[in-house]
């Protein structure tokens, strides 16, 4: 089935500012989708949080304002000159179809290895049995292979907008007002959780010479850390990133789910997809420590997976907003997928997506790693019902909030779904802005079912092309005029969710 070409529709875009009050397999393989038309331009457990710390005042609709939760102090910007980010996941991590590569050119001072930001070598879709070992840093640049054919990573579209935003804005006039970033990457095309986490699973492992990505990223750490001390440089890892979830969403769709399975501790049990996440940071940190005895913290940044279409409904974005919400500061969701858009394939996404994604990692990770803050995807924290009216109440990252029918296609009542247990919910016959922060949907009637619950983006249209034109998807957004270094829009749009209605 043919990828839909960008719609032609009039714009409605409703503000209400302050003041006012083709079908997706499941099989991740090493063949480019035909082109499509890109997507152009166009906490107490924060690092260093203390959940009791008071906080200055904030704008409504902000972290720390009435619209989300206190915000601890900002952590102090320590400098490193090589500032280390791990990227692990499935094919979109490794940039699956993300053909031809963009980035011929370094505008900062960013690096990869001299062997590749995907240092891993003779890769299938099972895994890497090489790994080529690095002896210096290069400028970082784009055109690695995964399979057979040069790629656009998120690695560029990270660094270099992180790197845009300390030098003109969060670090000016800081002694040392740049930040350099490595990238490396130890993705791995269609591997579920299991198979990337520490220690790997035990059908890829020693008997068919599969190297286990977590040890990989250790590699790269240790080779990192060598290859910065030989130069002179001071050097710490960051932050890891995961663009992930599709093999395991298949596997619950299926009827062939991992979890539960041992923790990789030893001991206890990993239940499900969420406590994989917890688990999957809180190894990378442990691991990145043990190699290079720093005492900062590694968070994990992710983004929620959108491109779904088997199924009506996926557990997996959930469960990602869930290790967001649960482990704040360790896992940070960064955005939904949905309007970034597909390749021809439905499944990954274009060259210029990846670039785009990695502008939006970069963002959240300015904002943890340089401004030492929490990071917020835009959220829902409060849903109530009264009447025939509900009202949901969000964490805004840049108020005002926006209904965009022009760069989403409206799927219906602009993404949201209202459920009970009734046997017929009421329907939803209005969906409006009620503030800065606020949404207020009206039902037919007052809900009669117990259990009431306001969903977003949460369906999927069988056998139809994930992203902003069809699929799981909303229209609502903030305000965020973040600058982009390659000319993308990086508005915050709302996250997939299913949340109690009280």
């Amino acid at each position: 089935m043919n990828r839909l070409r960008r719609f032609g529709l009039t714009a409605s875009l409703i503000v209400l500012s302050a003041a006012c009050g083709n079908g997706m397999t499941s099989s991740d393989n090493g063949t480019p989708p035909s082109s499509s038309t890109p997507n152009a331009p166009g906490d107490p457990n924060a690092p260093g949080g203390d959940p009791n710390a008071p906080g200055g005042p904030a704008a409504p609709g902000q972290p720390g304002g009435p619209s989300g939760p206190m915000e601890p102090p900002p952590v102090p910007y320590q400098h490193f000159d090589i500032n280390h980010v791990l990227s692990t996941g499935q094919s979109n991590s490794v940039a699956n179809g993300a053909t031809p590569p963009l980035t011929s050119a370094q505008p900062f001072a960013n690096v990869k290895f001299d062997t590749g930001v995907i240092p891993g070598r003779q890769c299938d879709g099972s895994g890497c049995k090489g790994y080529a070992k690095p002896t210096a840093f290069v400028p970082l640049v784009e055109g690695d292979s995964f399979f057979n054919y040069g790629v656009e990573t998120m690695s560029s579209g990270l660094a270099n907008e992180a790197a845009k935003l300390a030098k003109e804005k969060l670090l000016v006039g800081k002694p040392t007002p740049t930040h350099d970033v490595l990238v490396s990457l130890q993705g791995r095309s269609g591997n579920t959780y299991f198979c990337l986490r520490k220690g790997g699973c035990d059908f890829k492992g020693t008997p068919q010479g599969y190297i286990p990505p977590f040890s990989d990223a250790m590699m790269e750490v240790a080779d990192a850390m060598a290859i910065a001390k030989a130069a002179g440089k001071s050097y710490v890892v960051r932050a890891a990133t995961a663009i992930h979830g599709e093999s395991d969403h298949y596997s619950y769709s299926t009827n062939q789910q991992e979890f539960p399975m041992p923790a990789t501790s030893g001991q206890g049990t990993i239940a499900n997809y969420f406590e994989g996440m917890v688990e999957w940071q809180k190894d990378y940190e442990a691991g990145v420590k043990a190699v290079t005895g720093q005492t900062l913290p590694v968070p994990f940044f992710m983004l929620q997976m959108s491109n779904w279409n088997d199924v009506p409904h996926s557990q997996i974005p959930t469960w990602q907003l869930e290790a967001h919400v649960k482990a704040p500061g360790k896992v940070i969701v960064v955005t939904p997928g949905y309007p970034i858009g597909y390749a021809d394939d439905c499944l990954h996404f274009t060259n210029h997506g990846e670039r785009r994604i990695g502008e939006y990692f970069g963002k959240a990770y300015a904002r943890v790693v340089i401004e030492g803050k929490p990071w917020e995807p835009l959220r829902p924290i409060d849903v109530k019902v009264q009447g025939n009216v509900v009202t949901a109440r969000f964490v805004v990252p840049k108020p005002p909030l926006v209904l965009d029918t022009t760069h989403v296609k409206d799927p219906g009542n602009y993404g949201f779904e209202f459920f009970d247990d009734s046997a017929a919910p009421p329907a939803i016959t209005k969906v409006e802005l009620a503030g800065a922060d606020t949404v207020k949907i009206t039902l037919a009637a007052a809900p009669t079912g117990a259990n009431g619950r306001l969903r977003y983006a949460y369906t999927a249209t069988p056998q139809t092309c994930p992203g902003f034109e069809q699929g799981p998807r909303g229209n609502l957004r903030d305000s965020d005029d973040t600058p982009s270094h390659y000319g993308y829009d990086l508005w915050n749009w709302s996250v997939h969710f299913d949340e109690a209605a009280k």
